[in-house]
Parts: C-alpha cells; structure tokens; sequence
C-alpha cells in the first residue's frame, strides 16, 4: 500500500488520492510473516519426509495456510487501494501486469531454461541438441508454452498466475462489491459454501461432467485457477470494503480471535491425526491443503495473523529498527517468493548429502537460515540492478538512493560467505552467491561511473 498523497486538484491526475484511512502497518507484519513461512515450509518439506512423514505434514497443513494469506492479501490491498477512487480497467491491468506478468514471463523462461539445462547437476550439452533438429526445438518450446498457459514452471508459479486472474476480475468485481454493498455477509457465506463443496470434490472424486474435454483439463489444473482460492479473495475484499468496522472489531476482540485459531488448529491437528492413524490415510493425503475439515483453520490463523498485525501495528515505534526491517521486507517480499524456490534447488545437492546423516530438525533449521541468506541476497542484487522490474515487480532502485557502503557490503559478503560455502564446504549454491556478488560490485563501479542512472543524470555520490 502506498501512504496517501497530495489531492488530485494539487496533482493534476484525473484518479482520486488512494482511500482514506492511511498507511496499515500491520500488512507489513502480515506479508512479512507470510512470506518467511513459505520459505520456512518448502525448506522443511525438502529437508524432510514429505510423503510419509507424520510430523513433517502436520506442521506443512498449518503452514500452507500461505497461499490462502496471500490472496486474502492481495484483495484486501486491491480494495482498500481503489474502494474510493475511479478505478480505469485498462489503466490498471496496464500497471499490474507490468509488476506481475513480467516477472512471471522472466521467471517462467528462467525455471524452464533451468529445468531443462542447469539444474544440478549441469546439463548444458543440451543446449545443442535442442536445436538439432526442429523435431526437438518444437518440443522443448511446446514445454515453454505449457509452464507460460498453465503456471507451471516451477512449484511455487501457480500462485502468480492465479494472482493474473484476480487482476483480470478485479474492476469487474470492485463493481460488484459496491453495487452489492448491504449483503457482503450473504455473499462470504454462499462463497465459503461454495468453497468447501468444491474442496470436497478435489479430494474425492470429481463431478462426472468434469471427466472429459476441455472440462476435464480445467479440473486438472484447478488448483492453479482463481476457483479454489475465491472465498479467501473475496475474504479479503469484503474486509477493506468495512475497512473501519473491521479494524473497530479486531481492536476489541483481537486477543480472542487469537486464543480460538490455537484451539481451531488443535482441533484441526486431532482430525488429522485421526485421517492418519484410524483411516489409514497417508500423511501427505490427510494433510491435503484442499482438504475441507482445514478451510476454517486457515481462515482463523489468517484472522490471527492480522489481528497480531494489529498489535505491531498499535505499538510500533516509528523509525525503530523492526519498523524499518518490516517496510524493506515487505518491499522485498514479492522478489524473495520468486527466488527463493531456486535458492532451495541450488541447495538441494547439499541437502541430499547431510539428508540421512544429520538429525533432521537441525538440517532443516541450518537449510532455512542459509537458504533465507541466499534468498534476500539474490533479491537485494536485483533490486540494485537494471533487471529489478523483470525480476522482482518493481523499478530497480536509484542509484542515488542506494547506499554504496551497503550495496559494497552485501556484494563482499555474498563473495566471501559463498566461497566459504563452496570451496572448504563444497557446497555447489556457494558459486551462485559469489557471482551475484561480483555482479552486484561490477555494477555498483559500472552504474556510478558509466551509466547516468534511471533518472537521466548522474547521480550524486552516497556514501552511507
């Protein structure tokens, strides 16, 4: 969310200023918290056993309330940004699929690039025989095209591609919400009804009219469609909409909301032990994020979630240390998610090494902290570089805002953490972190000295 700015008499912009009620601290908590925990999860489920471990997807099923988060998120900040302006359909895909469909091309054709070619170990002959023949050119572009119409590059694309569709409804459903203002409570109910009769048909067996055709390669990419996800959008819509009753709400009962999510996820943690050990479900089963019994665990841990937020939000002190940690990670966020899953690749080597020979929630904890060092380090290089908007959804920041000590800072110790890691630990993602690093100082000595920056003049020296 951006903070209000000037009218727009003052501006001379035909939009009205973003909606009143101010800059929300506590999405910053949300987001941050939100994102640390995808990165937290997908490291666990690759440090552990993921199909038959008990534990490992008890604790996944609480977690992959994340993607939920996330669309619940993005509506709520849609809303609250455009509930009191004139929003231009075309004006607002024209902005949101530059943040959003650029990184998703970039990022698609890179996982597909490195899928195919560089992923460890590296298969770069290849590349030749690729272009052999045209046979072979076509088949690995039909590839190409698939993860572009599907989302399905890497794991974790799914959730831009549906986050494309939201964009793509958004105006129709702004629209919607305003013209349905007095019935938003019905609404959430038939949607949230909705939401488990579809749940229960993807985790049993789907509609017979689903089986064949173009219906059936929809049910088989559902959960990369806006459908199962709709409820928590909307969730999220519909609370920006009353932003002022919603926040009066959580101010009064904030700490219940919080006491009832622990016992909703006990409760939920109880069925689940009861799928796996009296019906004999296998874990990953039982722990199916599309499993009806978790729909209201993940809408009590969100509700939780914000309602902390609030509490951030209420006493935070301006200009503190965490005020700060929070805004840059909330910038960073978006980038972190998209690096994160090939940072976890890159380590996968070394994962497999110690995998069976250490114990399993140490190697998790030391995977975490160090794919979380490579993650923000990947995402502050592209930040300071040129591919920033193809990379992260936002504009590289300017050279006369970076600090210099810090870009030298993080580009020395990406260089002397990643050869420590590759050289006396063999570890094979070391590589990746040294030449980022160099990148990174190339580009501070080039951007300073050659370039005259995003502006259009040469920047002034920063030091600090």
């Amino acid at each position: 969310l951006e903070r209000p700015t000037a009218s727009p008499v003052a501006t001379g912009r035909t939009e009205a200023a973003p909606s009143r009620g101010g800059y929300l601290y506590q999405l910053d908590f949300v987001r941050t918290i939100t994102f640390l925990l995808v990165v937290f999860i997908h490291t666990l489920t690759n440090t552990n056993d993921e199909v038959n471990g008990t534990v490992t997807n008890a604790i996944a099923m609480n977690l992959h309330f994340t993607r939920n988060a996330f669309f619940a998120l993005t509506g709520f900040v849609l809303v609250y940004q455009y509930r009191d302006r004139k929003l231009d359909p075309i004006d607002f895909w024209r902005r949101r699929y530059k943040a959003v469909g650029l990184p998703f091309l970039t990022w698609s054709v890179f996982y597909w690039l490195y899928h195919m070619y560089v992923m460890w170990p590296p298969a770069f002959s290849n590349v030749t025989r690729t272009f052999e023949t045209w046979e072979s050119t076509k088949a690995a572009l039909k590839v190409l095209a698939y993860d572009l119409l599907t989302g399905d590059a890497w794991y974790h694309l799914y959730f831009v591609f549906v986050t494309m569709q939201v964009y793509l409804l958004f105006p129709f459903l702004l629209k919607f919400l305003r013209w349905t203002m007095g019935y938003h409570k019905y609404l959430l109910a038939a949607s949230f009804v909705f939401h488990l009769i579809l749940l229960h048909y993807m985790t049993t067996a789907r509609p017979e009219m689903f089986n064949y055709g173009l219906l059936a390669k929809l049910w088989n990419h559902l959960p990369a469609t806006i459908f199962p996800y709709q409820f928590f959008t909307l969730l999220g819509c519909v609370a920006a909409m009353h932003i002022e009753e919603v926040r009066a709400w959580f101010s009064r009962f904030r700490g219940r909301v919080i006491t009832i999510a622990i016992g909703v996820v006990i409760v939920t943690l109880i069925a689940y032990g009861y799928k796996t050990s009296m019906v004999g479900m296998f874990p990953t089963d039982a722990a199916n994020v599309f499993r009806p019994y978790a729909a209201v665990m993940f809408v009590m841990i969100i509700l939780a979630l914000y309602a902390a937020g609030t509490y951030w939000s209420d006493y935070r002190t301006a200009g503190s240390f965490w005020d700060k940690f929070l805004k840059t990670a909330s910038d960073r966020s978006f980038g972190i998610f998209l690096v994160h899953a090939f940072a976890l690749q890159e380590l996968a080597p070394t994962i497999q090494r110690f995998r069976f020979d250490v114990y399993a929630p140490i190697l998790t904890i030391c995977t975490f902290v160090v794919t979380a060092f490579l993650t923000v380090a990947i995402s502050e290089v592209l930040r300071r570089t040129p591919v920033s908007l193809w990379t992260t959804g936002r504009k590289m920041i300017p050279m006369a805002k970076q600090s210099r000590n810090v870009s030298i800072g993080i580009g020395v110790a990406m260089i002397v953490i990643g050869a420590l890691f590759y050289w006396p630990l063999d570890v094979p993602a070391g590589a990746v972190s040294v030449t980022l690093g160099a990148v990174l100082l190339l580009w501070q000595a080039l951007g300073r000295t050659v370039f005259a920056g995003p502006a259009g003049a040469r920047p002034a020296v920063v030091t600090s």
